[in-house]
Protein backbone atom coordinates (compact mmCIF):
# COMPACT_ATOMS: atom_id res chain seq x y z
CA UNK A 1 0.00 0.00 0.00
CA UNK A 2 1.45 3.38 -0.82
CA UNK A 3 1.33 6.33 1.72
CA UNK A 4 1.32 9.75 0.75
CA UNK A 5 1.61 12.22 3.56
CA UNK A 6 0.84 16.22 4.35
CA UNK A 7 2.68 18.01 6.40
CA UNK A 8 -0.23 19.95 7.78
CA UNK A 9 -3.74 21.02 7.48
CA UNK A 10 -3.96 23.00 4.60
CA UNK A 11 -3.33 26.37 4.59
CA UNK A 12 -5.40 27.44 1.69
CA UNK A 13 -8.95 27.61 1.89
CA UNK A 14 -10.84 28.03 -1.50
CA UNK A 15 -13.55 29.70 0.84
CA UNK A 16 -14.58 30.99 4.48
CA UNK A 17 -18.14 32.13 5.31
CA UNK A 18 -18.41 34.59 8.20
CA UNK A 19 -21.22 34.54 10.52
CA UNK A 20 -21.43 37.46 13.39
CA UNK A 21 -21.99 34.80 15.94
CA UNK A 22 -18.64 34.33 16.42
CA UNK A 23 -19.19 31.23 13.74
CA UNK A 24 -17.27 30.43 10.61
CA UNK A 25 -18.01 27.48 7.72
CA UNK A 26 -14.37 26.84 6.10
CA UNK A 27 -13.86 25.36 3.13
CA UNK A 28 -10.52 23.68 1.90
CA UNK A 29 -8.65 21.86 -0.90
CA UNK A 30 -6.25 19.21 -1.05
CA UNK A 31 -4.89 16.60 -2.95
CA UNK A 32 -5.33 12.67 -3.40
CA UNK A 33 -2.31 11.55 -6.06
CA UNK A 34 -2.96 9.03 -7.84
CA UNK A 35 -1.79 5.43 -9.04
CA UNK A 36 -0.25 3.46 -11.29
CA UNK A 37 -2.01 0.18 -10.15
CA UNK A 38 -5.17 1.82 -8.67
CA UNK A 39 -4.59 0.44 -5.48
CA UNK A 40 -6.04 1.70 -2.02
CA UNK A 41 -3.31 4.44 -0.68
CA UNK A 42 -3.50 6.38 2.32
CA UNK A 43 -3.41 10.17 2.71
CA UNK A 44 -2.27 11.63 6.57
CA UNK A 45 -3.45 15.13 7.07
CA UNK A 46 -1.50 17.01 10.36
CA UNK A 47 -3.31 18.92 12.71
CA UNK A 48 -6.92 18.79 11.86
CA UNK A 49 -9.16 21.19 13.22
CA UNK A 50 -9.87 20.70 17.06
CA UNK A 51 -13.54 22.41 17.64
CA UNK A 52 -15.44 21.82 14.19
CA UNK A 53 -19.15 21.30 15.42
CA UNK A 54 -20.81 18.35 15.25
CA UNK A 55 -21.73 16.95 11.99
CA UNK A 56 -20.44 19.76 10.01
CA UNK A 57 -16.75 18.23 9.28
CA UNK A 58 -16.78 16.35 5.84
CA UNK A 59 -14.09 15.62 3.66
CA UNK A 60 -15.15 14.13 0.40
CA UNK A 61 -13.02 14.23 -3.25
CA UNK A 62 -14.69 16.29 -5.91
CA UNK A 63 -14.44 13.55 -8.38
CA UNK A 64 -16.54 10.59 -8.54
CA UNK A 65 -13.15 8.66 -10.25
CA UNK A 66 -12.01 9.13 -6.00
CA UNK A 67 -13.63 6.84 -3.29
CA UNK A 68 -12.91 7.53 0.06
CA UNK A 69 -13.05 4.24 1.95
CA UNK A 70 -12.02 4.95 5.45
CA UNK A 71 -11.05 7.75 7.73
CA UNK A 72 -9.55 7.59 10.67
CA UNK A 73 -7.27 9.53 14.02
CA UNK A 74 -4.32 8.69 14.71
CA UNK A 75 -0.91 9.79 16.42
CA UNK A 76 2.37 10.19 15.01
CA UNK A 77 5.30 11.43 15.39
CA UNK A 78 6.65 14.17 13.30
CA UNK A 79 9.87 16.34 13.38
CA UNK A 80 9.89 20.02 13.45
CA UNK A 81 12.60 22.61 12.78
CA UNK A 82 13.05 24.56 16.52
CA UNK A 83 14.89 27.81 16.70
CA UNK A 84 17.74 27.15 19.57
CA UNK A 85 16.73 29.42 22.88
CA UNK A 86 18.49 27.40 25.63
CA UNK A 87 22.30 25.83 25.78
CA UNK A 88 20.59 22.27 25.64
CA UNK A 89 19.19 22.97 22.72
CA UNK A 90 22.58 23.88 21.00
CA UNK A 91 23.99 20.97 21.96
CA UNK A 92 21.57 18.96 20.50
CA UNK A 93 21.59 21.08 17.44
CA UNK A 94 25.42 20.79 16.95
CA UNK A 95 25.62 16.72 17.34
CA UNK A 96 28.32 15.32 15.44
CA UNK A 97 29.64 18.93 14.56
CA UNK A 98 33.37 20.34 15.59
CA UNK A 99 33.12 22.02 17.91
CA UNK A 100 34.78 23.14 21.44
CA UNK A 101 32.21 22.92 25.56
CA UNK A 102 33.93 25.26 28.97
CA UNK A 103 33.53 22.37 30.69
CA UNK A 104 32.95 23.55 35.02
CA UNK A 105 35.02 21.18 37.71
CA UNK A 106 33.04 20.90 40.55
CA UNK A 107 35.19 21.22 43.10
CA UNK A 108 38.02 23.98 42.16
CA UNK A 109 35.01 25.55 40.00
CA UNK A 110 37.60 25.79 37.31
CA UNK A 111 36.33 26.06 33.67
CA UNK A 112 38.55 24.31 30.55
CA UNK A 113 37.67 24.02 27.13
CA UNK A 114 37.46 20.77 25.60
CA UNK A 115 37.81 19.97 21.03
CA UNK A 116 35.90 17.03 19.61
CA UNK A 117 32.01 15.96 19.11
CA UNK A 118 29.15 15.84 21.14
CA UNK A 119 27.56 12.38 20.55
CA UNK A 120 24.68 12.38 21.54
CA UNK A 121 22.37 13.91 24.58
CA UNK A 122 19.56 12.54 26.10
CA UNK A 123 17.26 14.55 27.53
CA UNK A 124 15.73 13.63 31.62
CA UNK A 125 11.46 12.67 31.60
CA UNK A 126 10.08 14.96 34.04
CA UNK A 127 8.55 12.95 37.13
CA UNK A 128 5.99 13.60 39.41
CA UNK A 129 6.97 15.06 42.98
CA UNK A 130 5.99 11.70 44.85
CA UNK A 131 8.14 9.42 42.35
CA UNK A 132 11.07 7.94 44.32
CA UNK A 133 14.30 8.51 42.16
CA UNK A 134 17.20 5.81 42.58
CA UNK A 135 20.64 7.26 42.91
CA UNK A 136 22.78 6.30 40.61
CA UNK A 137 26.27 5.44 42.02
CA UNK A 138 29.65 7.72 40.54
CA UNK A 139 30.75 6.48 37.05
CA UNK A 140 33.45 4.43 36.50
CA UNK A 141 35.73 6.44 33.52
CA UNK A 142 38.52 4.59 31.94
CA UNK A 143 41.99 7.15 32.54
CA UNK A 144 42.12 7.88 28.69
CA UNK A 145 38.54 9.82 28.67
CA UNK A 146 39.01 11.54 32.21
CA UNK A 147 40.29 15.54 31.78
CA UNK A 148 43.08 16.72 33.19
CA UNK A 149 41.98 17.92 36.92
CA UNK A 150 38.29 16.44 36.57
CA UNK A 151 36.66 15.74 39.59
CA UNK A 152 34.09 13.07 40.38
CA UNK A 153 31.21 15.08 41.55
CA UNK A 154 30.25 14.29 45.09
CA UNK A 155 27.24 11.86 45.86
CA UNK A 156 25.32 14.89 46.84
CA UNK A 157 25.80 16.75 43.31
CA UNK A 158 25.32 13.54 41.64
CA UNK A 159 22.15 12.84 43.38
CA UNK A 160 21.14 16.44 42.23
CA UNK A 161 22.13 15.94 38.33
CA UNK A 162 20.39 12.39 38.64
CA UNK A 163 16.68 14.49 39.52
CA UNK A 164 17.86 17.51 37.11
CA UNK A 165 20.56 17.00 34.40
CA UNK A 166 20.50 15.70 30.76
CA UNK A 167 23.23 13.25 30.10
CA UNK A 168 25.72 14.37 27.16
CA UNK A 169 28.10 11.97 25.77
CA UNK A 170 31.41 13.76 24.44
CA UNK A 171 33.84 12.25 22.32
CA UNK A 172 37.60 14.32 22.61
CA UNK A 173 40.08 14.69 19.91
CA UNK A 174 42.05 11.50 20.73
CA UNK A 175 38.78 9.71 20.13
CA UNK A 176 37.69 9.12 24.05
CA UNK A 177 34.23 9.14 24.79
CA UNK A 178 33.24 10.49 28.34
CA UNK A 179 29.56 10.95 29.96
CA UNK A 180 28.76 14.58 30.87
CA UNK A 181 25.89 16.44 32.83
CA UNK A 182 24.09 18.80 30.94
CA UNK A 183 24.86 21.08 34.19
CA UNK A 184 28.77 21.13 33.90
CA UNK A 185 29.04 22.55 30.38
CA UNK A 186 28.88 26.36 30.58
CA UNK A 187 29.35 27.73 26.89
CA UNK A 188 29.80 26.10 23.22
CA UNK A 189 31.76 27.44 20.73
CA UNK A 190 32.56 26.62 17.04
CA UNK A 191 33.38 27.53 13.32
CA UNK A 192 29.69 26.97 11.88
CA UNK A 193 27.48 26.73 14.90
CA UNK A 194 24.16 25.39 13.75
CA UNK A 195 21.09 27.35 15.55
CA UNK A 196 18.45 25.30 14.79
CA UNK A 197 17.71 21.54 15.58
CA UNK A 198 14.71 18.57 14.73
CA UNK A 199 12.48 17.69 17.71
CA UNK A 200 10.29 15.23 17.55
CA UNK A 201 6.22 15.57 18.30
CA UNK A 202 3.56 13.83 18.56
CA UNK A 203 0.86 15.08 16.03
CA UNK A 204 -2.81 14.31 15.45
CA UNK A 205 -3.77 12.64 12.49
CA UNK A 206 -6.29 12.11 9.95
CA UNK A 207 -5.25 8.69 7.98
CA UNK A 208 -7.46 8.92 5.00
CA UNK A 209 -7.66 5.44 2.88
CA UNK A 210 -8.77 6.63 -0.54
CA UNK A 211 -8.79 4.79 -4.69
CA UNK A 212 -8.28 7.20 -6.89
CA UNK A 213 -9.20 5.72 -10.03
CA UNK A 214 -7.99 8.64 -12.65
CA UNK A 215 -4.59 9.06 -13.82
CA UNK A 216 -4.17 12.03 -12.41
CA UNK A 217 -4.71 13.95 -8.90
CA UNK A 218 -7.91 14.60 -7.52
CA UNK A 219 -8.94 17.16 -5.58
CA UNK A 220 -10.09 16.52 -2.00
CA UNK A 221 -12.75 19.43 0.09
CA UNK A 222 -12.31 19.77 3.50
CA UNK A 223 -15.24 21.71 5.14
CA UNK A 224 -16.23 22.12 8.64
CA UNK A 225 -17.90 24.65 10.46
CA UNK A 226 -16.18 26.31 13.73
CA UNK A 227 -15.81 28.65 16.48
CA UNK A 228 -13.38 31.43 16.61
CA UNK A 229 -13.77 32.98 13.52
CA UNK A 230 -16.06 36.06 12.93
CA UNK A 231 -16.91 39.62 11.73
CA UNK A 232 -18.27 42.61 13.19
CA UNK A 233 -19.47 45.33 10.75
CA UNK A 234 -20.54 49.08 11.11
CA UNK A 235 -20.98 51.97 9.42
CA UNK A 236 -20.00 55.76 9.04
CA UNK A 237 -22.40 58.85 8.04
CA UNK A 238 -21.14 61.93 7.52
CA UNK A 239 -23.56 64.74 6.77
CA UNK A 240 -21.88 67.48 4.07
CA UNK A 241 -21.33 70.84 3.90
CA UNK A 242 -23.79 72.64 1.13
CA UNK A 243 -23.95 76.28 0.53
CA UNK A 244 -27.57 75.89 -0.95
CA UNK A 245 -29.82 74.55 1.98
CA UNK A 246 -32.40 72.58 0.17
CA UNK A 247 -29.30 70.28 -1.25
CA UNK A 248 -28.69 67.88 1.86
CA UNK A 249 -25.93 65.31 0.75
CA UNK A 250 -24.08 62.92 3.22
CA UNK A 251 -21.56 60.30 3.07
CA UNK A 252 -21.92 56.80 3.90
CA UNK A 253 -19.18 54.42 4.01
CA UNK A 254 -19.28 50.89 5.44
CA UNK A 255 -16.67 48.24 6.69
CA UNK A 256 -16.21 44.31 8.01
CA UNK A 257 -13.78 43.60 10.66
CA UNK A 258 -12.76 40.15 10.70
CA UNK A 259 -11.46 38.43 13.98
CA UNK A 260 -9.53 35.13 13.53
CA UNK A 261 -9.01 33.54 16.40
CA UNK A 262 -7.73 29.76 15.13
CA UNK A 263 -5.39 29.27 12.52
CA UNK A 264 -3.63 31.34 9.08
CA UNK A 265 -5.46 31.07 6.02
CA UNK A 266 -4.99 31.97 2.31
CA UNK A 267 -8.42 32.74 1.21
CA UNK A 268 -9.94 32.75 -2.54
CA UNK A 269 -13.36 33.61 -1.54
CA UNK A 270 -14.23 35.37 1.86
CA UNK A 271 -18.37 35.86 2.33
CA UNK A 272 -19.19 37.94 5.23
CA UNK A 273 -23.27 36.74 6.22
CA UNK A 274 -26.04 38.66 6.49
CA UNK A 275 -28.93 37.30 7.41
CA UNK A 276 -30.31 34.52 10.10
CA UNK A 277 -28.85 31.53 9.76
CA UNK A 278 -29.84 28.36 11.19
CA UNK A 279 -26.34 27.53 13.19
CA UNK A 280 -27.90 26.88 16.47
CA UNK A 281 -28.74 23.13 16.36
CA UNK A 282 -25.07 21.49 17.77
CA UNK A 283 -22.93 24.53 18.36
CA UNK A 284 -21.61 23.07 21.72
CA UNK A 285 -20.77 19.82 20.85
CA UNK A 286 -17.44 18.75 18.91
CA UNK A 287 -17.73 16.49 15.99
CA UNK A 288 -16.67 13.42 17.70
CA UNK A 289 -13.90 12.48 14.56
CA UNK A 290 -12.09 15.17 16.34
CA UNK A 291 -13.29 15.72 19.52
CA UNK A 292 -11.24 13.73 22.47
CA UNK A 293 -13.49 13.32 24.96
CA UNK A 294 -14.91 9.49 25.91
CA UNK A 295 -18.02 8.25 24.76
CA UNK A 296 -19.76 9.14 28.24
CA UNK A 297 -19.06 12.81 27.42
CA UNK A 298 -20.05 12.63 24.29
CA UNK A 299 -23.20 11.57 24.72
CA UNK A 300 -24.03 14.15 27.79
CA UNK A 301 -23.19 17.11 25.26
CA UNK A 302 -25.78 15.70 23.26
CA UNK A 303 -28.37 15.14 25.64
CA UNK A 304 -27.62 18.63 26.75
CA UNK A 305 -28.05 20.03 23.66
CA UNK A 306 -31.47 18.44 23.33
CA UNK A 307 -32.38 19.68 26.25
CA UNK A 308 -31.83 23.56 25.28
CA UNK A 309 -33.49 23.03 21.84
CA UNK A 310 -36.65 21.39 23.78
CA UNK A 311 -36.71 25.02 25.72
CA UNK A 312 -36.02 27.11 22.82
CA UNK A 313 -39.22 24.85 20.45
CA UNK A 314 -41.35 26.69 18.62
CA UNK A 315 -41.87 30.32 17.67
CA UNK A 316 -39.42 30.87 21.25
CA UNK A 317 -36.79 28.98 19.55
CA UNK A 318 -37.00 30.57 16.45
CA UNK A 319 -36.54 34.21 17.68
CA UNK A 320 -33.42 32.12 20.15
CA UNK A 321 -31.89 31.50 16.95
CA UNK A 322 -32.99 34.67 14.89
CA UNK A 323 -31.23 36.99 17.41
CA UNK A 324 -27.90 34.95 18.37
CA UNK A 325 -26.72 36.51 14.44
CA UNK A 326 -28.75 40.18 14.83
CA UNK A 327 -26.08 42.19 16.39
CA UNK A 328 -23.31 39.57 17.56
CA UNK A 329 -24.42 37.21 15.26
CA UNK A 330 -27.72 39.49 13.21
CA UNK A 331 -15.96 51.42 5.08
CA UNK A 332 -13.18 53.20 6.07
CA UNK A 333 -12.97 55.68 2.56
CA UNK A 334 -10.91 54.07 0.05
CA UNK A 335 -7.74 51.17 0.61
CA UNK A 336 -5.60 50.21 2.96
CA UNK A 337 -1.53 51.13 2.97
CA UNK A 338 -0.04 47.87 2.68
CA UNK A 339 -3.20 46.10 2.15
CA UNK A 340 -3.33 43.51 -1.16
CA UNK A 341 -6.87 42.37 -0.31
CA UNK A 342 -9.48 43.34 -2.66
CA UNK A 343 -13.03 44.38 -1.32
CA UNK A 344 -15.92 44.87 -3.39
CA UNK A 345 -16.44 48.20 -5.45
CA UNK A 346 -19.12 50.56 -5.97
CA UNK A 347 -20.78 48.39 -9.26
CA UNK A 348 -20.23 45.17 -6.88
CA UNK A 349 -23.57 43.86 -5.57
CA UNK A 350 -23.60 41.59 -2.48
CA UNK A 351 -24.60 37.84 -3.27
CA UNK A 352 -28.13 36.71 -2.38
CA UNK A 353 -28.70 33.15 -1.19
CA UNK A 354 -31.83 32.73 -0.07
CA UNK A 355 -32.76 34.66 2.45
CA UNK A 356 -28.93 35.20 3.48
CA UNK A 357 -26.91 38.03 1.73
CA UNK A 358 -23.18 38.01 1.27
CA UNK A 359 -20.53 40.64 1.30
CA UNK A 360 -17.67 38.65 -1.02
CA UNK A 361 -14.13 39.93 -0.58
CA UNK A 362 -10.92 38.40 -2.82
CA UNK A 363 -7.41 37.25 -2.03
CA UNK A 364 -7.71 37.70 1.52
CA UNK A 365 -4.80 36.75 4.09
CA UNK A 366 -6.05 35.66 7.61
CA UNK A 367 -3.44 35.29 10.14
CA UNK A 368 -4.61 33.65 13.67
CA UNK A 369 -5.03 36.31 16.31
CA UNK A 370 -4.86 38.99 13.71
CA UNK A 371 -7.98 41.40 13.25
CA UNK A 372 -8.81 43.19 9.58
CA UNK A 373 -10.67 45.47 8.13
CA UNK A 374 -11.97 45.37 4.61
CA UNK A 375 -14.22 48.26 3.24
CA UNK A 376 -17.20 47.68 1.72
CA UNK A 377 -18.69 50.39 0.26
CA UNK A 378 -18.08 54.46 0.27
CA UNK A 379 -20.82 56.36 -1.01
CA UNK A 380 -22.94 59.68 -1.19
CA UNK A 381 -26.48 59.86 -0.96
CA UNK A 382 -29.06 62.40 -0.35
CA UNK A 383 -31.04 62.78 2.86
CA UNK A 384 -33.54 64.38 4.31
CA UNK A 385 -33.80 66.27 8.18
CA UNK A 386 -37.26 64.56 9.82
CA UNK A 387 -38.30 63.84 13.18
CA UNK A 388 -39.24 60.25 13.60
CA UNK A 389 -41.51 58.69 16.29
CA UNK A 390 -41.86 55.18 16.04
CA UNK A 391 -45.28 53.81 18.15
CA UNK A 392 -45.48 49.80 18.98
CA UNK A 393 -48.74 47.94 19.01
CA UNK A 394 -50.17 47.84 22.29
CA UNK A 395 -53.53 46.15 22.48
CA UNK A 396 -53.75 47.72 26.48
CA UNK A 397 -52.90 51.20 25.65
CA UNK A 398 -56.82 52.25 25.41
CA UNK A 399 -59.57 53.17 27.81
CA UNK A 400 -62.80 53.89 28.09
CA UNK A 401 -62.57 57.48 29.12
CA UNK A 402 -62.05 60.57 26.91
CA UNK A 403 -59.72 62.16 29.08
CA UNK A 404 -56.40 63.43 27.85
CA UNK A 405 -55.14 64.78 30.75
CA UNK A 406 -51.49 62.79 32.00
CA UNK A 407 -51.36 61.47 28.68
CA UNK A 408 -47.63 60.64 27.68
CA UNK A 409 -45.71 61.96 25.18
CA UNK A 410 -44.14 59.67 22.27
CA UNK A 411 -40.28 59.53 21.90
CA UNK A 412 -39.84 61.66 19.03
CA UNK A 413 -35.74 62.08 17.70
CA UNK A 414 -34.77 64.09 15.24
CA UNK A 415 -33.17 61.90 12.44
CA UNK A 416 -31.51 61.40 8.89
CA UNK A 417 -33.73 60.08 6.92
CA UNK A 418 -31.98 58.71 3.26
CA UNK A 419 -32.99 55.58 0.49
CA UNK A 420 -30.61 52.65 0.60
CA UNK A 421 -28.88 53.53 -2.97
CA UNK A 422 -26.42 51.24 -2.63
CA UNK A 423 -25.60 47.76 -3.76
CA UNK A 424 -25.84 46.06 -0.55
CA UNK A 425 -28.02 45.41 2.03
CA UNK A 426 -27.61 46.91 5.48
CA UNK A 427 -26.79 44.82 8.39
CA UNK A 428 -27.97 45.64 11.99
CA UNK A 429 -24.86 47.23 13.12
CA UNK A 430 -23.64 51.00 14.82
CA UNK A 431 -23.14 53.78 12.80
CA UNK A 432 -20.76 57.02 13.82
CA UNK A 433 -22.36 60.18 12.64
CA UNK A 434 -20.32 63.09 12.09
CA UNK A 435 -20.85 66.80 10.63
CA UNK A 436 -18.36 68.23 7.84
CA UNK A 437 -16.24 66.24 5.79
CA UNK A 438 -12.58 68.24 6.77
CA UNK A 439 -14.28 69.28 10.64
CA UNK A 440 -15.68 65.74 11.90
CA UNK A 441 -17.86 67.27 14.71
CA UNK A 442 -19.25 63.75 16.35
CA UNK A 443 -22.97 64.24 16.33
CA UNK A 444 -23.77 60.68 17.63
CA UNK A 445 -24.28 57.20 17.69
CA UNK A 446 -26.81 55.07 17.07
CA UNK A 447 -27.88 51.34 15.81
CA UNK A 448 -28.91 51.06 11.79
CA UNK A 449 -31.33 48.27 11.91
CA UNK A 450 -31.63 45.47 9.05
CA UNK A 451 -32.35 47.85 5.55
CA UNK A 452 -33.08 45.70 2.05
CA UNK A 453 -32.06 47.67 -0.94
CA UNK A 454 -34.00 50.06 -2.25
CA UNK A 455 -35.75 50.95 1.51
CA UNK A 456 -35.54 53.73 4.04
CA UNK A 457 -33.19 54.02 6.50
CA UNK A 458 -33.56 56.43 9.75
CA UNK A 459 -30.30 56.77 12.15
CA UNK A 460 -31.27 58.93 15.16
CA UNK A 461 -29.68 62.19 15.99
CA UNK A 462 -30.42 63.85 18.62
CA UNK A 463 -34.17 63.07 21.35
CA UNK A 464 -36.73 66.62 19.97
CA UNK A 465 -37.75 68.78 22.77
CA UNK A 466 -40.11 71.03 20.46
CA UNK A 467 -41.58 68.64 18.35
CA UNK A 468 -44.13 66.67 20.45
CA UNK A 469 -46.61 63.42 19.26
CA UNK A 470 -49.44 61.98 21.83
CA UNK A 471 -51.45 58.95 21.37
CA UNK A 472 -54.88 58.32 22.68
CA UNK A 473 -57.19 55.80 22.15
CA UNK A 474 -60.66 55.20 23.53
CA UNK A 475 -63.58 51.83 23.15
CA UNK A 476 -66.41 53.52 21.81
CA UNK A 477 -68.34 50.60 21.66
CA UNK A 478 -68.19 47.07 22.56
CA UNK A 479 -70.02 44.03 20.34
CA UNK A 480 -71.74 42.10 23.42
CA UNK A 481 -71.89 39.11 20.81
CA UNK A 482 -69.02 36.72 21.23
CA UNK A 483 -67.47 34.36 18.46
CA UNK A 484 -64.75 31.34 18.82
CA UNK A 485 -61.52 31.20 16.82
CA UNK A 486 -59.17 28.40 17.46
CA UNK A 487 -61.11 27.65 21.04
CA UNK A 488 -60.71 30.73 22.07
CA UNK A 489 -63.95 32.96 23.29
CA UNK A 490 -63.53 36.63 21.61
CA UNK A 491 -65.46 40.11 21.68
CA UNK A 492 -65.33 42.89 19.52
CA UNK A 493 -64.00 46.56 20.66
CA UNK A 494 -64.49 49.52 18.47
CA UNK A 495 -61.50 51.95 19.44
CA UNK A 496 -61.80 55.47 18.33
CA UNK A 497 -57.54 56.46 17.96
CA UNK A 498 -56.11 60.29 17.47
CA UNK A 499 -52.55 61.14 17.40
CA UNK A 500 -51.93 65.23 18.14
CA UNK A 501 -48.71 66.59 16.64
CA UNK A 502 -47.56 69.47 17.80
CA UNK A 503 -44.71 71.62 16.43
CA UNK A 504 -43.45 74.02 18.85
CA UNK A 505 -40.32 75.48 16.78
CA UNK A 506 -40.11 78.70 14.59
CA UNK A 507 -39.58 76.52 11.51
CA UNK A 508 -41.59 74.23 9.14
CA UNK A 509 -40.62 70.75 9.89
CA UNK A 510 -41.52 66.86 8.65
CA UNK A 511 -42.54 64.21 11.16
CA UNK A 512 -42.67 60.84 10.17
CA UNK A 513 -44.65 58.43 12.65
CA UNK A 514 -43.95 54.72 12.24
CA UNK A 515 -47.19 53.15 14.13
CA UNK A 516 -48.05 49.25 14.58
CA UNK A 517 -51.53 48.94 15.31
CA UNK A 518 -53.55 45.54 15.90
CA UNK A 519 -56.68 44.72 14.72
CA UNK A 520 -59.04 45.68 11.38
CA UNK A 521 -58.00 49.83 10.97
CA UNK A 522 -60.01 52.03 8.90
CA UNK A 523 -61.28 55.57 8.58
CA UNK A 524 -57.91 57.51 8.44
CA UNK A 525 -57.77 60.80 8.63
CA UNK A 526 -55.50 61.81 6.88
CA UNK A 527 -54.60 58.65 4.66
CA UNK A 528 -51.05 57.20 5.75
CA UNK A 529 -48.32 57.37 3.10
CA UNK A 530 -48.04 53.72 3.20
CA UNK A 531 -50.31 50.49 5.41
CA UNK A 532 -49.00 47.02 5.45
CA UNK A 533 -51.24 44.66 6.75
CA UNK A 534 -50.23 41.50 7.78
CA UNK A 535 -52.65 38.72 8.39
CA UNK A 536 -52.43 34.70 9.58
CA UNK A 537 -54.82 32.47 9.59
CA UNK A 538 -53.55 32.02 13.01
CA UNK A 539 -54.07 35.19 14.36
CA UNK A 540 -57.50 36.95 15.54
CA UNK A 541 -56.74 40.09 14.43
CA UNK A 542 -54.28 41.70 11.26
CA UNK A 543 -51.33 43.78 11.83
CA UNK A 544 -51.13 47.05 9.97
CA UNK A 545 -47.97 49.08 9.79
CA UNK A 546 -48.59 52.45 8.80
CA UNK A 547 -46.38 55.46 8.00
CA UNK A 548 -47.52 59.58 8.10
CA UNK A 549 -45.59 61.44 6.82
CA UNK A 550 -46.52 65.17 8.04
CA UNK A 551 -44.71 68.59 7.18
CA UNK A 552 -46.09 70.87 9.80
CA UNK A 553 -45.43 74.63 9.87
CA UNK A 554 -44.21 76.60 12.50
CA UNK A 555 -46.39 76.39 15.71
CA UNK A 556 -48.58 74.03 14.00
CA UNK A 557 -50.47 71.51 16.14
CA UNK A 558 -52.42 68.32 13.64
CA UNK A 559 -54.26 65.55 14.13
CA UNK A 560 -54.35 62.35 12.75
CA UNK A 561 -57.36 60.39 13.55
CA UNK A 562 -58.41 56.45 12.78
CA UNK A 563 -61.17 53.89 13.94
CA UNK A 564 -59.52 49.88 14.00
CA UNK A 565 -61.72 47.10 15.31
CA UNK A 566 -59.68 44.88 17.59
CA UNK A 567 -60.98 40.95 18.49
CA UNK A 568 -60.22 40.62 22.29
CA UNK A 569 -60.04 37.44 23.94
CA UNK A 570 -63.24 37.22 26.98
Amino acid sequence: MATTTDSKTPSHASNVYLFKNGYGMIVKTFEFPSSNDQKQQTIEIMDPPSNAVHGTFWIQPISKQTKITSIRTKKTNKSETKDCYTLGDLIEANVEQDIEILVLDYFTQKKEWMKGKIKSIQRSQNTSSDEIVPVAPPPVLHSQFALSGYAVPTPAAISHLARTGDLVLFETTDHGVMALSLSTIASIRGPTLQTTYQQKVVKNCLSIDYENRSNSVDTGLMKYLTYGLTWAPSYSLVLLSSNDPTVKRLRFSSKAVVLNDIENMNVDNLFCIVGFPNTSKFASVNDPILDTANVATFLQQLQQCESTRSRHSGRLHANYSCMSNSMMTQQVMGGFPGSSDSGPDETTEDTNVDDLHLYEFKNVLLEKQERLVLPIFDVELPYKDVYHCKIESNSTQYSNTSSAENKPYEEVWHSVKFDNATNFVLTTAPVLVTKGQNEQQFVGQDLLTYTPKGSTAFVNLTKALDVRVQLEEKVVNTNTRRFTFLSYNYQTDQIEGKLTIMNYKSEEVTVVINMSLTGKTSNYSPEPKKDIVKATEATANPQHDITWEINLKPKQTLEIRYVRAYNKRV
